[in-house]
């Protein structure tokens, strides 16, 4: 029997807690307000990049297009003279004329594409900014391919989708954003996650990425998680670790002694190995 595939944001429930993640596959449901409130923020930021990637490709064809109608009129205009300088026949100039005319018309329809190029230039800049994203190339899983939108490993029976990949020649750096506030360093559970997804990235891309990065939040700056040996160990043990719980040969149980952490826990109503005060 192959094995369950597991995705990068179960290892990153598996890494908050090994048993909240075996409760959410035996369906008991996360609750509380909190999870609601980071659910609709991350479809914000979700939307978001869209729209950004969206306006951008508008942008590249806005572009194209006036670079060919640019090209039309210096044609048109190019012809026109020439049959004006060295045509003497008045049907000819009259020919001439008119090519200039069309040239002119042209012109007001490239003007109206540079108008919609500048406004386009203006608005993927203020979404930059407003998302802190400088000049780096960005792709979202839906737009690595059309059959793909995840990322997968049939080597490890991974699968995931990081909110989106900085494209720095041919490798992809991965980063995941989380709403909730700027830790000084990030959670070992979010590691984890963005581990997995720089595995993904190394075996869809065939090339390693550097590192990955976890944004809390747009505003502040991101984390950098350095893609190393050990962080790749840890990674496939932890879905070893996985795969033991799920054909059984292990069982799933909390791993920390914290009550605050069971307290804040979105699943402690159905938890058996839930601490109390």
């Amino acid at each position: 029997m192959p094995k369950q595939i597991i995705s990068a944001s179960e290892m990153e429930r598996y890494g908050y807690c090994p048993l909240s993640w075996y409760l959410d596959l035996r369906g008991i449901d996360a609750e509380g307000d909190e999870v609601n409130t980071g659910v609709e923020k991350h479809k914000v930021i979700g939307d978001s990049l869209k729209n950004l990637l969206v306006e951008e490709e508008k942008s590249r064809e806005t572009s194209t297009t006036l670079m060919t109608i640019v090209g039309l009129i210096m044609a048109v205009v190019t012809i026109a003279l020439i049959i004006l300088w060295l045509s003497t026949d008045v049907l000819r100039q009259n020919m001439g004329v008119i090519l200039l005319i069309i040239g002119i018309g042209w012109m007001l329809i490239a003007a109206f594409f540079l108008y919609k190029l500048l406004l386009s230039t203006e608005k993927i800049d203020q979404l930059r900014d407003d998302y802190n994203l400088g000049e780096e190339t960005i792709e979202t899983p839906d737009g690595l391919t059309e059959e793909t939108p995840v990322l997968k490993s049939r080597k490890y029976n991974l699968a995931g989708r990081p909110d989106y990949m900085i494209k720095e020649n041919d490798l992809r750096i991965p980063v995941e954003v989380k709403t909730g506030r700027r830790p000084k360093a990030p959670f070992f559970s979010h590691v984890l996650q963005i581990g997995a997804y720089c595995l993904l990235s190394e075996e869809t891309f065939q090339k390693s990425p550097t590192h990955g990065q976890i944004r809390y939040g747009f505003e502040n700056e991101p984390h950098n998680v350095d893609w190393e040996p050990k962080l790749k160990t840890l990674v496939l043990e932890k879905i070893e670790e996985m795969n033991d719980v799920l054909e059984g040969r292990t069982k799933a149980h909390r791993n920390h002694k914290r009550v605050g952490k069971c307290n804040n826990c979105s699943r402690r109503k159905g938890c058996p190995e839930r601490l109390r005060n």
